[in-house]
């Protein structure tokens, strides 16, 4: 057989095939040794009956056919072999009927995995961000801290910022209820963004007892354009004002917020001090490393079949009902909630879609290029991990593909940050955040249930979140205690 292979720029293979006729008849012989084994033919136990009468049976051009099939099964599988091919589904075939005794040309079309083209990555050098703590950082997380812990006390003095007031309260809109609020509590503030902006200085003055009718207007800017910018008219019933009565900061306070771990302030402000330091060294390492996978996916060369990138965005739809699940929320009620039909958030999403799988791609080519390889110990150790997390996950072979190629991808990562930064000091820490990636991303791989491979099973590193949107007629929430509206 005569086999040429054009690799298209739309990540596609196409493969033309010749076949001779003395290749024909020779596979017909194959083909009716296979058939006749198969086959009943009256008057001879199976697989002793001569070809004429098989012919006669099943009809000469069915026997053709088959050698022919297998000819074109041979076809393919060798010419992937032989350029290197990595389909990604089943390639569509342009075969015509055949004719006696002439020879056969058909045509396979199959989308494929292009190769990346790595650009010049060690030439990267990114610089590590210094990290530090300001003692203006502690004091501020001391101050969130008494904040949690205060208390609310009952006064009759008038309403004023920072007091809590409950509140019986009635929005309308050009006559139309948007919010009928009983016994509800909020925060005065002299922040207040959205619907519901202008309010709090109204209610600031008021007695406990008292009623009081204001109108505002709602900004132009609001989320809603039926009610921006129109007048909201409020009905007030002020029922109780309180008051924060924040802790005093002392030694008493730092053992009471650690669960006895600290015992005096300092030590509490040591505390909080790492901690703000070690949550900085983190989001340091977290933007080093995508600025430099970013960088390396930027300098290659990456094309990506629209299949993948279909089954990319389906897979992150999928991750996106595990995470709804939690909420007893479905996709379809999800889908409601933020008035997008599902070709709608697919499309939304195929751009981050494309993007994890170039970033996946060009792990991969670094894990090539570099030796870098998961090894079946590494492996099962994740496996082990999970059960230890209470996730047992099977051992299966799509498992077990997902979980060697998020890992060898998480460790080309490594090899990067090596390569493209000075030493990290603390090298330590860095192992252990390393392991921890390994595992989130080896999670999201497993979620999705498999990787890129010759099957097209995509997985993602990243995992797609919901975005919690108002529907358009909702009032904004306000802030500190919950406030439930009535849309319009």
């Amino acid at each position: 057989m005569k086999v040429s292979v054009e690799t298209l720029q739309n990540s596609e293979a196409v493969l033309e095939v010749e076949i001779t006729w003395d290749e024909m008849e020779k596979a017909s012989e194959k083909a009716y040794r296979k058939l006749v084994q198969k086959v009943d033919v009256q008057g001879f136990r199976r697989g002793k009956a001569p070809r004429s009468l098989l012919e006669r049976k099943l009809g000469k051009e069915s026997i053709y056919q088959e050698g022919l099939d297998d000819l074109m099964s041979e076809a393919y599988r060798d010419a992937l072999k032989e350029y290197n091919l990595t389909p990604i589904s089943q390639p569509k075939v342009d075969a015509p009927a055949f004719e006696m005794g002439q020879s056969y040309h058909f045509s396979l079309t199959v989308p494929i995995i292009t190769p990346v083209e790595l650009g010049d990555y060690r030439g990267l050098h990114f610089e590590r961000e210094e990290a530090d703590v300001t003692a203006e950082e502690v004091e501020k997380e001391l101050e969130s801290l008494r904040n949690r812990q205060s208390t609310w006390q009952v006064v009759e003095h008038p309403a004023n910022y920072g007091d809590r007031v409950t509140v019986d309260l009635k929005l309308t809109v050009e006559e139309q209820t948007i919010s009928d609020l009983k016994d509800n509590p909020f925060e005065l503030t002299t922040e207040r963004h959205g619907m519901f902006a202008g309010m709090d200085e109204q209610v600031v003055g008021m007695q406990p007892g008292e009623s009081k009718s204001f109108s505002t207007t709602i900004p132009a800017d609001y989320a809603n354009s039926k009610l921006a910018g129109k007048q909201a008219d409020y009905t007030v019933t002020l029922h109780k004002v309180e008051e924060k009565q924040v802790p005093e900061l002392d030694d008493a306070f730092a053992e009471k917020v650690s669960n006895g771990e600290q015992r005096t302030l300092e030590d509490l402000r040591k505390a909080i001090s790492d901690n703000i330091l070690a949550d900085k060294k983190r989001r340091i390492r977290e933007e080093l490393r995508e600025k430099v996978i970013n960088a390396v996916i930027d300098q290659s060369k990456v094309t990506v079949h629209s299949m993948l990138v279909d089954e990319e965005a389906e897979d992150m739809l999928h991750q996106l009902e595990h995470m709804l699940e939690p909420q007893h929320l479905s996709v379809d009620q999800y889908l409601k909630m933020i008035r997008k039909t599902r070709e709608e958030y697919l499309n939304e999403i195929r751009p981050q879609a494309e993007q994890r799988i170039k970033r996946q791609l060009v792990l991969d080519a670094v894990a090539k290029e570099e030796n870098i390889v998961a090894t079946p110990e590494e492996v099962e150790a994740l496996f082990q991990l999970y059960a230890q997390m209470g996730q047992e996950l099977p051992h299966s072979d799509a498992q077990i593909r997902a979980l060697t190629a998020s890992y060898q991808r998480e460790k080309a990562v490594s090899r990067l940050i090596e390569l493209t930064t000075d030493p990290d000091p603390d090298e330590e820490i860095e192992e252990e955040a390393a392991e921890e990636a390994s595992v989130a991303n080896a999670e999201a791989a497993a979620l999705a249930g498999g990787d890129l491979t010759d099957e097209s099973i995509a997985s993602g590193e990243a995992q797609s979140e919901p975005t919690q949107t108002a529907s358009s007629a909702d009032a904004t929430t306000l802030p500190a205690e919950p406030m439930t509206e009535t849309t319009a």
